[in-house]
Parts: C-alpha cells; sequence; structure tokens
C-alpha cells in the first residue's frame, strides 16, 4: 500500500496523482492499462517500492492533504468528475481508497484567501457523496490542529509534527 502526502503547495502533485488515477476509471478515454493487475514483470520480486507508473497508481491506500495552502485558486480538487471518476474506480477494482484532509487555522481561516476552505469543503462533500455510491469504499474525513490558536506560519510546519494519519 501506498501512502501519498502532500504539504503545502506540494499538493499540486497529490492533485495531478489523484487525477491520473481518475483516468483508469471503467470507461474512461484514458484507460489504457488495466491496474487491477500487477505488472506481469515485477510479479517474481519481492519489491518494497513499486517501479511502474501503474503499480504506484494501483498501490495507492490513501491521499492526505496537509495544511493546503496557495495563493490562487486551486489548492483542492473540486471537479465532481474527478471524484467520480476515482469513486467509479473503487468500486471497479474493489479497493478502498482514504482521503484525509489536514489543516490549521492558518489555512483554512485566512480571510484574505477564502477560497482555501471554499475549495475543502466542496471537496469533501463531493467525497461524502460520492462514498455513498460507492458503499463506503472512498472514505474521507478532516482534520483541524490548533484550534483556537491565533494563525501563524509556525503552525503551518508544526502540523508536520501534530498530524495524525491513523
Amino acid at each position: 500500500k501506498t501512502i501519498i502526502l502532500g504539504f503545502s503547495k506540494g499538493v499540486v502533485v497529490v492533485n495531478q496523482l489523484v487525477t491520473e488515477l481518475s483516468h483508469w476509471a471503467p470507461g474512461s478515454m484514458e484507460n489504457t492499462v488495466d491496474v487491477l493487475r500487477p505488472n506481469p514483470s515485477h510479479l517474481t520480486q519481492n519489491l518494497l517500492v513499486p517501479t511502474s507508473s501503474t503499480d504506484v497508481l494501483s498501490s495507492i491506500s490513501e491521499f492526505h492533504y496537509v495544511d493546503v495552502g496557495l495563493n490562487c485558486a486551486g489548492a483542492y480538487i473540486t471537479d465532481h468528475e474527478v471524484i467520480k471518476r476515482i469513486c467509479d474506480y473503487v468500486v471497479h477494482a474493489g479497493k478502498n481508497i482514504r482521503f484525509v484532509l489536514h489543516g490549521t487555522p492558518r489555512q483554512w481561516s485566512d480571510p484574505s484567501r477564502s477560497w482555501i476552505r471554499k475549495e475543502k469543503d466542496i471537496m469533501l462533500q463531493v467525497l461524502r457523496d460520492e462514498a455513498q455510491r460507492s458503499e463506503l469504499r472512498l472514505v474521507s474525513s478532516e482534520k483541524l490542529y490548533f484550534e483556537g490558536r491565533p494563525r501563524s506560519l509556525l503552525m503551518h510546519f508544526e502540523i508536520l509534527e501534530a498530524m495524525d494519519i491513523s
């Protein structure tokens, strides 16, 4: 199993991985690889780390968005179609995928970047809506850290020590 963590602006890469995985949904025009079967060239090797893009994407079990924030829109995936295709993928593959959104007041309560919280709320709602359709194979949650403390750049980095991925 592979757990993907994206911190701060690094979530741009996580969003790309989620989007790539969504293209593997049944019926997707982009679906050119069977992600339900491991890469045959690696079956006999005892590998700890997946070695191909197919192996990496098919091994993902969790995505953690950690105190995400950008100075423009796009911090969280708000495209319902992408999340819908992730749901189709988990149902078809018989897999579970978990999304956890970790945040601090630094990002989620910044009045000068209100779109961050709005995007987070939209993504979480779409994930929850699709969870019902996926027979709860698509799991999502949010965790707020340092609630009640004044927003600070320090808390943005302290979340790395405080976060709980269990």
